[in-house]
């Protein structure tokens, strides 16, 4: 059973500048030309889909924004200094 991905031709519009770059690092890199652009892409939108995923969403912006609130209204414990942190430590 074969698991192979389906690959659809398509052609694109570049630069011939960088079209030739491509092409330069491709070989230097001993791979085919569609090979390199192909894993260029893929690790493009991998880091995108992360990127996404570690987008703020609605509900972290609230609970963002409450502790902003917090932390302007002095409902919150401030450290800005290592001798702070051991202050509150000692204290507990």
């Amino acid at each position: 059973m074969s698991t192979s991905t389906l690959r659809v031709p398509t052609s694109f519009r570049l630069p011939a500048e960088l079209l030739e770059e491509l092409k330069e690092c491709a070989k230097a890199t001993n791979r085919s030309l569609n090979n390199y652009v192909e894993s260029i892409l893929m690790d493009f939108m991998s880091k995108n889909k992360t990127m996404e995923e570690n987008a703020i969403t609605p509900d972290l912006q609230a609970k963002l924004d409450k502790a902003r609130e917090e932390i302007h209204s002095g409902q919150c414990i401030t450290m800005k200094s290592h001798d702070d942190i051991d202050n509150y430590f000692a204290s507990l």
